[in-house]
């Protein structure tokens, strides 16, 4: 009879985890749609995407530099996964805004 409650304890321990480990995701992405709910919020993650390497290339004849660009890489992949995750429209609308205000910054360069 004992192993049949340890089994039944085990699961209701793996569910209670599991339970917390939801409650943590959906708070780890409600802090991601606060962050893209403003437009300082998009600029910032957009600045780490780019920082990141994100939209460049990792590669390098050196092995060493493309093993830590991939690093740098992976963690702003994360990073998109978590804004696609809280809101599938929002990398589309950084990046408008971005193109908007490198238009913005052209014009007034050639003004």
């Amino acid at each position: 009879m004992t192993k049949i409650n340890d089994v039944f304890e085990s699961e209701q321990l793996n569910e209670k985890k599991k339970s917390e480990q939801r409650r943590i995701r959906s708070k780890e992405i409600t802090d991601v749609k606060s962050l893209l709910k403003k437009p300082e919020g998009r600029r910032y993650i957009w600045r780490l995407l780019g920082k990141c390497g994100v939209f460049r290339n990792s590669f390098s004849l050196n092995s060493n530099q493309t093993a830590f660009s991939e690093g740098k890489r992976d963690i702003g992949l994360t990073i998109l996964d978590e804004v696609n995750e809280a809101d599938i429209t929002a990398f589309s609308q950084m990046q408008n805004e971005h193109i908007s205000a490198l238009k913005s910054k052209k014009e007034a360069k050639d003004a």
